[in-house]
Formats: structure tokens, sequence, C-alpha cells
């Protein structure tokens, strides 16, 4: 099992891997988030359902 230090060190050997705070980071977290928030107008376009009227999102009924 893996101390508490050794797990900080390979988190933040890993954001300096993956650029964590970055411009390209950021830029890439903001294009993702974005295309998240259309799949989910989508969605609620197709079933004329907004997010919390539909089972299993965002605590519609049905969600666990």
């Amino acid at each position: 099992m893996l101390s508490q230090e050794e797990l900080d060190a390979m988190a933040a050997a890993e954001g300096q891997r993956l650029g964590v705070g970055g411009k390209e980071f950021l830029q890439r977290h903001n294009e993702i988030m974005e295309l998240i928030g259309r799949a989910r107008g989508k969605g609620a376009a197709a079933d004329g359902k907004t997010d919390y009227e539909r089972p299993g999102c965002y605590g519609g009924s049905g969600s666990v």
C-alpha cells in the first residue's frame, strides 16, 4: 500500500505530465465541457424534457 506522501507525489507528477492548469489543458477542458453541454442540450431537445425531468439525471425521478 502506498503512503499518503507517495500518492501525493504520484498525483503531482501526473498533473505535470498532463499540464494541469496550463493554457492547452484549460483550452481542451473547455472544449470537452462545451461538447458535454451540447450533448445534454440535444438529449433534452430530443424528448422535450429538461435534465431534471429525465429519470436518472440530476436527481430526476428514478435516480439512485
